[in-house]
């Protein structure tokens, strides 16, 4: 169990020598309990406080990473059950399945470059594939071996999926040096592939009929010498799945058995979507999920996102002048908040219009336009201090300014801000009609 401000407190050395930055041990061993310090950072403590603190403050789910290289993934290192306490760490690593039997090699070499070239943008974040899981193809070792030494030449993060000892043993030898995951199939003994795993330092899938089982077969591959363990739960239907992938995490974080303090791996089959929505919102960490398409990865990347990002920091872009279309020096000027919603409606209701424009996104912390108003955060003096850090005068020449109808308080203040020429001309309220205001309106101040 992690340990309390005051157990920490009773190992420190109690000098208040502000080392640390704290003005007390006290406030340091605070901040060290909330998980929010480092014991590093106080270099008077023992090797006995060391030792203490290290194995109560690691995290109760091991961290594991498979693949080498920028694409590398990272799962694990959770210390929550819920995501508002305080954030989830890792977000679940997706992995396309590929079944590379009946496929030729131009074939298979088209849907790997495509799987490693797919890439949407979505609210300041990449979607794409993770990984990929290359299944073996029984009786023809050596197709599931071509498929994955392909997918791991490509910096593909790399599952193999065995079917047997000698299949996974040729498969996992190919690309050792790539950090695949072995993932042996469901409730197989586990000696074999424990063994293998251990001799090429790898990641692996452990499995057992019931909760009981999956962890006393982590503990048998820790023994045998695996570093590395990814825990496939048990789960008849949703209903049980649901509670295994619970109790996992519930038993990881309470410490209950150090087999369970492992990231969780989740097969899902063709027509589960079910599963894998579940896997997502119920702590799988890494997921297979059969074939390719945008009317099932969209939607579940969409969902990662959701509840994957920061509840303590809101989804922002980054501050800039961005330009959509190809505006000139006569295009409206725009101005909103890096609030990610509000950015994306303004920037796709002005790309409906066809009508090229720059659009000035200013740092409100990543708060809403009449929030960050509220906030002080979108005053007239901080939006003419983004302008001038952005070069806006220039990029355009009439020296006009729209702003969000919602804070028409600020354009006095911000006239006086910008200076001498420029003028403040007010928008919609809602970024739906911006297309009117700027065929009606714009077009009519002759400003471009």
């Amino acid at each position: 169990m992690p340990l309390t401000g005051l157990q920490i407190f009773k190992l420190l050395p109690n000098t208040n020598c502000r080392k640390c930055g704290y003005a007390t041990c006290l406030a340091f061993a605070m901040k060290l309990a909330a998980g929010r310090e480092a014991l590093e950072k106080c270099p008077d403590a023992s090797e006995e406080a060391r030792a203490a603190l290290g194995a109560a403050s690691s995290p109760p789910i091991r961290g594991v990473t498979v693949g080498r290289g920028p694409r590398a993934i990272t799962v694990g290192e959770e210390t929550v059950f819920f995501r508002h306490e305080k954030t989830f760490v890792r977000r679940p690593g997706l992995f396309a399945l590929l079944d590379a039997k009946g496929l030729s090699a131009a074939e298979l070499d088209a849907r790997l470059d495509q799987w490693r070239d797919t890439r949407i943008e979505r609210a300041g974040e990449t979607f794409q594939i993770d990984g990929v899981a290359v299944a073996e193809v029984p009786g023809s070792p050596e197709v599931g071996v071509k498929a994955a030494v392909a997918a791991a030449e490509r910096g593909l993060p790399v599952a193999v999926l065995a079917a047997t000892a000698e299949g996974a043993a040729a498969m996992a030898e190919k690309i050792k040096d790539q950090r695949p995951l072995l993932a042996p199939p469901a409730h197989a003994p586990d000696g074999l592939y424990a063994n293998l795993a251990a001799r090429l330092a790898i990641p692996l899938v452990v499995s057992a009929r019931d909760l009981p089982g999956l962890a006393a077969a982590a503990m048998a591959a820790t023994h045998a010498g695996v570093a590395d363990i990814l825990l496939e739960p048990p789960g008849a239907d949703l209903r049980a799945l649901h509670h295994s992938l619970t109790a996992i995490r519930r038993g990881a974080l309470d410490r209950i058995h150090p087999g369970l303090g492992h990231p969780v791996f989740l097969r899902v089959g063709a027509g589960e979507f079910e599963k894998a929505v579940l896997g997502i919102a119920k702590f799988a960490s890494l997921l297979v999920l059969p074939g390719y398409g945008g009317e099932n990865w969209l939607p579940l990347w969409t969902l990662r996102q959701n509840i994957y990002t920061d509840p303590q920091k809101p989804l922002q872009v980054q501050p800039g002048l961005y330009s959509i279309g190809e505006p000139h020096a006569g295009s409206p000027l725009l101005v909103t908040s890096n609030f990610s919603l509000t950015y994306f409606m303004v920037a796709t209701e002005v790309e409906a219009t066809g009508l090229a424009c720059h659009l000035a996104v200013v740092d409100a912390e990543g708060l809403s336009v009449l929030t960050a108003w509220s906030a002080g955060k979108f005053s007239g003096e901080r939006v003419a201090k983004n302008l001038r850090q952005m070069e806006a005068a220039a990029r355009v020449k009439h020296r006009t300014v729209i702003i969000p109808g919602y804070v028409s308080v600020i354009s006095g203040e911000l006239e006086d801000a910008l200076g001498e020429g420029w003028r403040v001309l007010v928008g919609p309220q809602e970024a739906s009609d911006l297309a009117p205001f700027l065929k009606d309106v714009w077009s009519a101040i002759g400003a471009g």
